[in-house]
């Protein structure tokens, strides 16, 4: 339109004929649409507006009449620094008619405001006079839009050439488009090479459905984000997290856009993370959290689906051990081989884990009782096999508990739960063995905790009482000492044996306190013997693993021995061979300064554990106390005989006494006579008894 009133204006200033002109101008239909046009229409006379229409000067913010009362000029209106350059346009343009000059010049509003305007400058000659006319447009807004436009291609190239992540684009086929900088860095090609080239030969084959299907989203208009495996130029696998998004032009998707951004170290993290926390860093096996996790799955799974399922729990037996006598080092290299050997007796359905220390389970998610017992034998046959430990050949056994399941009603807590007292009742009664679970093992358990809740009052409620079993010398029919052995009269409950309270008390840790108060109440009474003028005998005392460990057991002792006032030589502190095998450096030296306080030590129950009588050389004992069940044999087999003939020898080979338990009749007295066995103890004796029932000849 800016053309079309140039164009016309040209042709009236070309009619020679003022008034003609002045007719045309002024009153012809033309005059309306130049007023009304929509662009600044001007005519200049010598540097000044003859005139202009109704829009330049609202344009430059004037009244019309103002324009022609103060004679406006160029020099009024445009910017300094342009009006030079503009009236050297001018002169250009007088001597070349018909020619249009387009110009971009800077124009100053009445109120002072700067337009950036465009101008078109045409000539012509009226009546001898020559004249400049032309049309004004404010660019002011298009060319700031137009910067716009251009600052924000630049930021989208500097964005597409410094962005860490990849950018590309894809036409209809999957052929690269473009590829910035990142994208050449992840894939390894070049740009120029990418764009001879379609996605699919950098997508790794498993993954390229997923990639095809994303592609085929984005050409429907679809965005998406999907992770998968890249494989670069050097043959390499990378992870790389893609989002694909349809190119748009003018409303028509030409193409696809991708960003994509190498996530190989973040997933490498993230399994680490998982490994850390689902599974075991010793053994490699899933840990307890993983192990409850896939009980839970296995529960969800089910729903009310009837199907057997089992959890095995097992705990090695002397793993303690192992790990006191090689070391921490060998005993995680000895974990390591069971958990080796446990998986190679598993199947691949099954999850094998490790709960903690020695303790592992088994998940048989399809398994009858029939077949869980099966695998708990397997696997305890596989564990008793012997075990190359640094140069040592180990040999160890498991005690398992198993719990059945039937459906998903049952809890992860408890199937897991269940599993555990299992293998609890096996540890303490009977080895080596499985057990089934069963609600009575918790009506088992519950008694245990009203037990070891009734243990914490029952010194101070005066329940628990010592009996007192006399240990006679066999060459010479006197009494040497009296084993102190406690009982507990419980108030409900009634006589309770110490095979039922001291493991819960060793557990609890109030073995502490009621150990102490047995050696207290024992060297009590023993004085008391003495000064009521009988002949003065040691009484001996057992000493649990826990008592012996604590750090302040032997100030305990001596301290007893000195508020009793009893000399030490006639206290005796039995502990069990099992002892041994704990904390052995540690065990050692307190037993040492049990020694150097001159109490008497022996070993009790010798013969039901490992060691051997060459390992007793390390310690002090001055006694060694054959256990019940070799004299039990003395009337079965020979065999029973020739191993306590060895033992008594070897005892004496090490200036050791032997003390022969439960001796019950005559024939295995002779024969321990014979054999020179020191000291006898049992029922062909005497029963243990309260104080107020014991006599003294």
């Amino acid at each position: 339109m800016e053309n079309y009133y140039r164009r016309m204006i040209n042709k009236l200033s070309k009619n020679n004929d003022n008034s003609v002109f002045q007719l045309a101008f002024y009153q012809s239909t033309f005059h309306t649409l130049i007023e009304k046009a929509p662009v600044g229409i001007y005519i200049l006379e010598e540097g000044q507006f003859a005139y202009v229409n109704q829009f330049y000067s609202n344009l430059l913010g004037y009244q019309k009449q103002e324009i022609s009362e103060i004679e406006l000029s160029l020099e009024q209106i445009i910017y300094p620094e342009d009006l030079s350059i503009l009236k050297n346009h001018i002169k250009k343009t007088a001597l070349r008619e018909d020619v249009v000059a387009e110009y971009r010049v800077r124009q100053i509003k009445k109120d002072g405001t700067i337009l950036l305007t465009e101008m078109n400058i045409s000539t012509s000659e009226i009546n001898g006079k020559q004249i400049f006319f032309g049309t004004v447009m404010d660019i002011s807004k298009q060319v700031a839009f137009q910067q716009q436009i251009e600052e924000a291609n630049e930021r989208h190239r500097s964005l597409f050439e410094n962005s860490p992540d990849a950018i590309f684009s894809f036409d209809h086929e999957g052929q690269f488009l473009s590829a910035n900088p990142a994208t050449e860095l992840l894939a390894g090609y070049s740009a120029q090479e990418l764009e001879q080239m379609s996605f699919r030969s950098i997508v790794a084959t498993e993954d390229l459905p997923m990639a095809m299907k994303s592609f085929e989203q984005g050409k429907q208009g679809i965005s998406s984000n999907y992770k998968i495996q890249a494989v670069r130029k050097d043959g390499g696998k990378i992870h790389i997290d893609t989002i694909h998004f349809p190119m748009r032009v003018n409303g028509e998707i030409i193409g696809t856009y991708g960003v994509a951004r190498d996530i190989t170290n973040k997933i490498k993290y993230d399994q680490q993370l998982e490994k850390l926390a689902f599974y075991d860093p010793l053994t490699e096996l899933p840990n307890r959290k993983l192990f409850e996790d896939r009980v839970g799955q296995l529960l969800n799974f089910l729903h009310n689906e009837q199907r057997e399922f089992a959890v095995v729990y097992l705990d090695l037996d002397r793993f303690k051990f192992i790990n006191n006598s090689l070391g921490r080092q060998n005993g995680d290299e000895f974990l390591k081989l069971v958990a080796t050997r446990l998986k190679k007796n598993m199947e691949k359905t099954d999850t094998l884990s490790r709960m903690a220390g020695d303790e592992f389970t088994i998940l048989l998610p399809d398994a009858t009782k029939e077949e869980a017992i099966k695998t708990a034998i397997n696997v305890n046959e596989a564990i008793t096999e012997p075990f190359q430990i640094a140069g040592n050949l180990i040999t160890v056994s498991a005690s398992i508990g198993i719990a059945l399941g039937t459906d998903s009603k049952v809890t992860v807590d408890e199937i897991i739960r269940n599993a555990e007292t299992a293998m609890r009742y096996t540890k303490k009664f009977k080895k080596n063995i499985y057990t089934l679970y069963s609600e009575e093992l918790d009506a088992k358990a519950s008694y245990r905790l009203s037990i070891e809740n009734d243990l914490k009052v029952a010194i101070q409620n005066d329940e628990l009482e010592l009996f007192y079993q006399p240990i006679i010398d066999l060459n010479t029919n006197q009494l040497k000492a009296m084993e102190a052995l406690i009982r507990w009269n419980h108030r409900e409950h009634g006589l309770i044996s110490p095979n039922d309270f001291i493991p819960i008390a060793e557990e609890s840790g109030q073995i502490i306190e009621i150990g102490s108060w047995v050696l207290k109440t024992a060297c009590r009474q023993n004085k008391k013997w003495q000064d009521s003028g009988i002949l003065p005998f040691k009484v001996a005392v057992n000493v649990s693993t826990k008592q012996l460990q604590h750090y302040n057991f032997i100030h305990s002792v001596a301290k007893t021995l000195e508020e009793e006032m009893l000399e030490p030589k006639w206290l005796e502190l039995e502990v069990t061979e099992s002892i041994l095998h704990e904390d052995v450096e540690f065990i050692k030296e307190n037993l040492l300064r049990l020694k150097e306080l001159g109490v008497c030590l022996s070993i009790d129950d010798f013969g039901t554990g490992y060691t051997s009588l060459n390992y007793l050389r390390e310690y002090p004992f001055d006694k060694i106390k054959i256990d019940r069940s070799f004299i039990d044999d003395i009337n079965r087999d020979l065999n029973g005989k020739r191993i306590t003939s060895a033992v008594i020898s070897l005892a004496h080979s090490l200036n050791m006494n032997v003390v022969a338990e439960g001796i019950e009749n005559e024939t295995q007295l002779n024969y321990l006579s014979d054999e020179r066995c020191d000291e006898g103890q049992g029922y062909f004796f005497n029963r243990p008894l309260p104080v107020n029932r014991l006599k003294f000849n």
